[in-house]
C-alpha cells in the first residue's frame, strides 16, 4: 500500500525517540534505557512493516506479535520507574491478566492472516489503565515539577497515541458504513497521533533529573 505523506512522515517519526534513546542512553536510569532499546526495536519493525506493505506481503502476523511485544517492554518501563509497591503490585497483576488474556486468545480465537482488531482494542485499552497509574504515581511521588519526570512524558504519550486507536479500532465498523472517506479520515487522525506520541516520547530522554544529568 502505497502511504500518503502524512503516512510516510509518521512511519519515520518512529525514528525520532529512537535516535534520541540512543545519544541520551549512558545518561539514563535502567527504566529510560530499557524503554531506549523499546524505542529502536519499534523503529524497526515499523521500518520491516513497511518494507512488507511495498512488497505486497501479508504483515499481520508482525502486527499481532507485536501487541505482546509492546505490553511486555511498556510494563517493564512502569515497573522499573514506579516507587509506590503498592501502584507496582497493580501494575504486575494488570500485566499478568493481559498476557493470559492474549495466551487463551491465541490459542482458540487466532485466525491466521488476519488483524487481530480485539486484540488491539484490549491492549490498548490495558496500556491507558496502567499509563494512567503511572502518571498519578509519578506525579504524587515527585518533589519536583512533574514536568520534569522522564516517566511523565513517556506515559503521556503512551496515554494519548492509545486512547486515540482505541477510540479509531472502536469505531471502524462505523466508520466503513459513514463512507471510505471517514475511515480514511480516521487514520489520517491515526498517523497525526502517532507523531505527536513520538515527539512526546522523546521529550522524556531530555527531561534532566537526579538520574539523568
Amino acid at each position: 500500500m502505497k502511504l500518503p505523506l502524512i503516512g510516510l512522515i509518521a512511519v519515520y517519526s518512529f525514528s525520532i525517540p529512537a535516535i534520541a534513546g540512543v545519544a541520551r542512553y549512558k545518561r539514563m536510569d535502567t527504566a529510560m534505557r530499557v524503554f531506549a532499546v523499546f524505542c529502536i526495536f519499534s523503529f524497526l519493525l515499523e521500518i520491516f512493516e513497511y518494507v512488507l506493505s511495498l512488497k505486497h506481503v501479508n504483515n499481520t502476523s508482525v502486527s499481532n506479535y507485536y501487541v505482546v511485544f509492546e505490553w511486555i517492554f511498556i510494563c517493564l518501563v512502569y515497573l522499573l520507574s514506579l516507587r509506590n509497591e503498592k501502584v507496582k503490585r497493580i501494575v504486575s497483576m494488570v500485566a499478568v491478566l493481559f498476557l493470559c488474556i492474549w495466551i487463551l486468545d491465541r490459542i482458540y480465537f487466532d485466525v491466521p492472516g488476519a488483524i487481530n482488531s480485539e486484540m488491539a482494542m484490549t491492549s490498548r485499552i490495558f496500556i491507558i489503565l496502567v499509563s494512567v497509574l503511572t502518571i498519578h504515581s509519578t506525579v504524587a511521588q515527585t518533589d519536583r515539577a512533574f514536568i520534569s519526570e522522564p516517566m511523565f512524558w513517556v506515559s503521556s504519550g503512551f496515554l494519548i497515541y492509545s486512547t486515540g486507536v482505541a477510540v479509531i479500532v472502536g469505531l471502524t465498523n462505523t466508520l466503513m458504513k459513514m463512507g471510505t472517506s471517514y475511515y480514511i479520515a480516521a487514520w489520517y487522525i491515526n498517523w497525526s497521533l502517532e507523531i505527536l506520541s513520538n515527539v512526546i516520547l522523546t521529550k522524556g530522554f531530555f527531561c534532566t533529573t537526579k538520574y539523568q544529568l
